[in-house]
C-alpha cells in the first residue's frame, strides 16, 4: 500500500497571540476581507459535502482509496478551522455566524456526476483539483502580507504544503492502484481546463471550484500538463522522501 505524505501542524498556535484589535480597519476593508476570505473558506469546508457524497455512493474501493480520503478530508476540515479563525482576527466574523452561514449552503453534485463515475475517477480530478488550488493560494501572498503577521505568511506556506501534499498523494494513489488505466487521465482531465465563469457556477461540490481571475486557462493547462507528466512516471519511494518545503512564489 502507497505511503501517504502526512502534514503535523495547527493553526489555532498560530494565532494564539493575535487578537482581533491588532487587525481593526474601517468597514470596507473589513468587507474586502470578509469577501475574499469566505469563498475560500466554504470551499475547504465543502469537503465534508463530497466526502458524504462518496459515501452515498459508494465510490470508494480501494484501501488506498480509503487511507487517502480520510488523510485528505482531516487536512480539509483544519483549514476549515484555520479560515474561520482568521475571519474572526481580520474580518470581523464570528465562528458562530460562520459555521451557520455554512450549514445553510446548498450543494448540488448533478453538474459533477460525471467525475463521480468511479474512485479512479474522482481520484484524478482531486489530483487536478488541488493542485490547482495550490497555486491560486500561491497567488495570495500579496493579500496575506497586508494583514502585518508573519502568522500569516506560515499560514499560508502550511495551506499550500497541504494542497501540495493532497495532489502528490493522489497521484501515488493512481500510480500504485491504476497504473492500467493511466492512458484514461487526459481525457478526464480535458474537460476540467475551462475553468467556471463566475461563483454561479460552483454547487458547492468542492471539486471545480475553479472561478475567479487566479484560475486562468493558463493557469488550469499548466495544471493539467503536470499531472500528466507525474501519473507517467514510475512511483518510487524516493518520491515523497524530499517534499516538505513549498515556495509560495510557485507559479509552473
Amino acid at each position: 500500500m502507497v505511503a501517504l505524505i502526512r502534514r503535523k501542524w495547527c493553526p489555532s498556535e498560530l494565532f494564539s497571540d493575535l487578537t482581533p484589535a491588532m487587525f481593526a480597519a474601517e468597514p470596507s476593508t473589513l468587507r474586502e476581507r470578509w469577501n475574499k476570505l469566505w469563498v475560500d473558506l466554504y470551499t475547504e469546508y465543502d469537503a465534508r459535502h463530497l466526502e458524504k457524497e462518496l459515501s452515498i455512493r459508494n465510490l470508494i474501493s480501494t484501501e488506498e482509496g480509503a487511507a487517502f480520503f480520510n488523510a485528505w478530508a482531516a487536512d480539509e476540515e483544519r483549514h476549515t478551522d484555520g479560515f474561520i479563525q482568521i475571519m474572526e482576527l481580520v474580518a470581523d466574523g464570528s465562528e458562530k455566524d460562520l459555521r451557520e452561514r455554512l450549514n445553510r449552503r446548498l450543494h448540488d453534485f448533478s453538474a459533477v456526476n460525471e467525475y463521480l463515475r468511479d474512485e479512479f475517477s474522482l481520484i484524478v480530478v482531486i489530483a487536478f483539483d488541488e493542485m490547482c488550488t495550490c497555486h491560486a493560494y500561491a497567488a495570495d501572498k500579496e493579500f496575506y502580507s497586508g494583514l502585518g503577521n508573519n502568522g500569516f505568511h506560515r499560514w499560508l506556506r502550511e495551506l499550500i504544503a497541504d494542497e501540495a501534499a493532497h495532489s502528490t498523494n493522489a497521484i501515488n494513489v493512481i500510480r500504485a492502484r491504476y497504473s492500467d488505466r493511466v492512458a484514461e487521465v487526459g481525457a478526464i482531465l480535458d474537460g476540467l481546463t475551462s475553468g467556471v465563469a463566475d461563483e454561479s457556477g460552483y454547487g458547492g461540490t468542492f471539486i471545480l471550484d475553479h472561478f475567479g481571475e487566479t484560475y486562468t486557462k493558463e493557469m488550469l493547462a499548466n495544471c493539467r500538463d503536470k499531472i500528466l507528466r507525474n501519473v507517467a512516471k514510475p512511483l518510487k519511494i524516493a518520491d515523497s522522501e524530499n517534499y516538505g518545503q513549498v515556495d509560495v512564489n510557485a507559479t509552473g
